[in-house]
C-alpha cells in the first residue's frame, strides 16, 4: 500500500486506504468500550459458521494456492488484529 500511495501514476488522483471495522451491523448489542483482539483464524472460523464450513471454504476456493499465485507464501492465520 505504501509503494502504491508513493507512487501513484496519476499524481493529481492519489489512492488512500483506510480499514474501518463496524462491528455492530452483524453484532447490534457489541459493546464497544472494550478492546476487541481475535486472530484472523478466529475470526474466519466464525465467518463461516465453525471450523467445518471454514474448511469447505478453503478447499472451495483454493485460498492456499491463489495465496501463494499471489507471492504469498505462508499466511499468518494466528496473527491477532
Amino acid at each position: 500500500m505504501d509503494y502504491v500511495m508513493d507512487n501513484p501514476i496519476d499524481p493529481k488522483r492519489v489512492l488512500s486506504f483506510s480499514v474501518v471495522r463496524v462491528p455492530f451491523f452483524l453484532e447490534p448489542h457489541y459493546d464497544e468500550t472494550k478492546p476487541f483482539i481475535e486472530s484472523n483464524r478466529e475470526r474466519l472460523v466464525k465467518k463461516w459458521g465453525g471450523k467445518r464450513g471454514w474448511e469447505q471454504q478453503k478447499r472451495r476456493h483454493d485460498l492456499k494456492g491463489r495465496g501463494e499465485a499471489a507471492g504469498i507464501p505462508q499466511f499468518n492465520l494466528d496473527r491477532l488484529a
